[in-house]
């Protein structure tokens, strides 16, 4: 354990800064249901960049990366409060090769992710975030825990340090850039980003940079079989409702008892892209169908980055105001940051469709300090 002081406002001037980068690309179909799950993901360029007062490492408490591997790529393995992380000495930071490693030999995914579906949850909910797999056709309980290969998770550590090399506490880490670019079809909006750090725990969607909280519809009629028509029971002929809602279905007396090449797409699950999809097609014309119009499907709700990055004072220094949560704080007992990401494919979001397929996507991140 290293010695540490009490950050004291004023004691530098100017900002430090670290940018880290995921750069992954999507192949295959994004269609949202079992048959064709195959969003793909690659890191080909991460890189955490430090200042000379800001460092930022990878919590290895299980020692993913090797002795070897730590000497072959200049990490130095330091212990803080119980953890072990990994910093660099390299002043471009930790290039992809060290992320590359590090997610291969960890649980989670390294180069695909598959879209998933997200529970219900409020927008500073401090329980856990729930991810489930994609649902199978004909069975409407999305309750089957996403496998971890299927999403990434990744601890950053932050360090400030002063010219005695001592750690300086209660920094405020921001998160002062969240740039996302896709290919084609607007994919990046898919991705979403769970932050817990030791103040608060919420969604954050990248690509919106507006200020609103936005939401995601957790629940609703899905042509999972491509037929061109919402899926219906077989048996009891009523339409399916995958997912979570708020209330109590009503269902007619007699079919829906229309010609299936005129029966309407009525969008109930309020697609803005009037192109046939697993979530806009029409009602199967031997569909019992409900009234969609007393049936509130249950949503994941989330800030937009434009929430999520700071507000600027009249001295120019970083602070909460009308936006702005701090990403971490080195609060630790040694005086340590820390903040765990984790990232995935939102299989709910009307993006992922089959034709928003062979596309590519870019994550970037960048952290300042007041210093």
């Amino acid at each position: 354990m290293k010695k540490h002081n009490k950050y004291t406002l004023g004691m530098f001037a100017g900002i430090a800064f670290t940018v880290f980068s995921v750069i992954g690309s999507t192949a295959g179909s994004l269609a949202w249901y079992a048959y064709s799950r195959t969003t793909r993901v690659n890191f080909t360029g991460t890189s955490v960049a430090k200042s000379s007062l800001l460092s930022v490492g990878l919590v290895d408490d299980y020692h993913y990366l090797s002795d070897e591997k730590v000497a072959q790529y200049e990490l130095t393995r330091e212990e803080y409060d119980g953890h072990s992380i990994l910093f660099t000495h390299k002043v471009d930071g930790i290039d992809s090769s060290v992320i590359q490693d590090y997610l291969f030999n960890s649980p989670y995914a390294v180069n695909i992710l598959l879209p998933l579906s997200t529970q219900a949850r409020a927008l500073e909910s401090l329980g856990a975030l729930t991810l489930y797999e994609s649902p199978i056709h004909g069975d409407t309980v999305i309750d089957t825990p996403a496998i971890t290969t299927h999403y990434v998770k990744l601890p950053l550590a932050f360090l400030m340090k002063d010219s005695d090399d001592n750690n300086i506490e209660d920094v405020d880490i921001w998160l002062t850039s969240a740039d996302t670019q896709a290919s084609g079809e607007n994919i990046d909006q898919a991705l979403r980003m769970y932050v817990e750090n030791s103040q608060r725990k919420f969604l954050m969607k990248p690509a919106d940079k507006g200020t609103a909280s936005g939401k995601t519809k957790v629940g609703g009629p899905l042509d999972l079989d491509g037929d061109g028509t919402y899926d219906y029971n077989l048996s009891t002929h009523k339409e399916m409702y995958y997912g979570q809602s708020s209330d109590t279905f009503v269902w007619p007396e007699n079919k829906y008892g229309i010609p299936k090449d005129t029966a309407p797409y009525d969008n109930v699950n309020g697609v803005t892209d009037l192109r046939e999809s697993t979530f806009y097609s029409k009602h199967n014309m031997d569909a019992f169908v409900p009234d969609y119009s007393l049936v509130f499907p249950a949503v994941s709700e989330y800030y937009p980055f434009g929430k999520v990055k700071p507000s600027v004072d009249p001295s120019g220094n970083y602070c909460e105001g009308d936006t702005g949560f701090a990403i971490a704080k080195t609060d630790s007992e040694d005086g340590v940051g820390y903040v765990t990401f984790t990232i995935f494919i939102e299989g709910w979001d009307h993006v992922v469709v089959d034709r928003a397929s062979n596309y590519e996507f870019n994550l970037s991140l960048e952290f300042k300090v007041n210093n």
